[in-house]
């Protein structure tokens, strides 16, 4: 009996010595830190690593006019999504937009914010209301008649073509309808070189085909014009060989007449002589000349 106390005395103090031993062997022996996460690689030199580094020019002031609404918001858009951090926020947005507004526009804000620090309304409930007011849905059945009636005129094709294709972007016309209403809009001269050529397959290659077929017409035509100002001038300087002949002074005519204009115009016209009206000699060497101012 006392041998059996004696050991389940001892085995308490057998437990604490192994616990004890446990933790000194992990205080003596630490276990080695988890290893650092690997830096991040530099970025490139000379190339910007975040989009939001890019900044666009500010948008022009918006005056209200309906015709320039879409293209002011896609250029607040832009200016948004460049700068993500800067527009985290509904009330920064409608703050930009409100600072680049002007005329009727301006009126409006001033009547619809009175308190510049506090718009009480989300971006999108403030876009929404900003298109009810200012935008205005296009008529796709306007816009098919404004494209069918839009001719070139006395514009080059490649100012034509910008026209064309913003009216062309604006309908719903399929490919072949919009190369069919280019032909009709061009000019008499174009369509007329048109028809010794091939016609092209797609609207693009019609439009490149015109472009270079204008220039070289308005080409041509300046270089002629060049020529005909240069004979011109010539003319101006140098008298013409029958001038040089008709130079002389009206010749008194037997019983002191003078040519009329008509008739000095009249036998200049068709190269007679000036003191008699024959043909085939002028006054320098007319045969009655001599005889006329002997008579005189």
């Amino acid at each position: 009996m006392k041998a059996q106390f004696c050991n389940s005395e001892s085995y308490p103090s057998r437990i604490a010595e192994t616990q004890f031993s446990s933790n000194f062997l992990q205080t003596s022996n630490p276990q080695p830190p988890a290893p650092a996460p690997a830096p991040a690689p530099d970025p490139i030199p000379g190339v910007r690593s975040t989009f939001s580094e890019i900044r666009f020019p500010t948008p022009e002031r918006f005056d209200g006019e309906p015709r320039k609404c879409r293209g002011f918001i896609m250029q607040c858009s832009l200016a948004f999504n460049s700068s993500p951090r800067s527009f985290a926020h509904d009330g920064a947005k409608i703050a930009f937009v409100l600072s680049h507004l002007s005329g009727k526009a301006l009126d409006w804000a001033e009547a619809k914010f009175p308190d510049p620090t506090n718009f009480g309304i989300t971006f999108q409930d403030f876009l929404k209301e900003f298109k009810q007011i200012f935008c205005y849905d296009p008529d796709k059945t306007s816009n098919s008649r404004d494209l069918w009636s839009l001719k070139q005129g006395q514009r080059s094709v490649a100012e034509f073509a910008i026209d064309f294709r913003i009216k062309a972007a604006a309908s719903s016309w399929n490919a072949p309808a919009l190369k069919s209403a280019y032909f009709h809009a061009l000019s008499e001269s174009i369509k007329d070189e048109l028809t010794t050529l091939d016609e092209p397959e797609t609207l693009e290659d019609l439009i490149k085909l015109t472009v270079r077929i204008d220039n070289r017409i308005r080409s041509r035509k300046k270089e002629r014009n060049q020529g005909s100002g240069l004979v011109s001038a010539v003319s101006r300087v140098l008298p013409l060989p029958s001038q040089s002949f008709q130079s002389e002074p009206e010749p008194m005519q037997i019983g002191n007449t003078q040519l009329t204009p008509e008739e000095r115009r009249k036998r200049m016209t068709n190269r007679l002589c000036l003191n008699c009206g024959g043909s085939g000699h002028f006054v320098a060497n007319c045969p009655k000349k001599s005889n006329s101012r002997t008579y005189q």
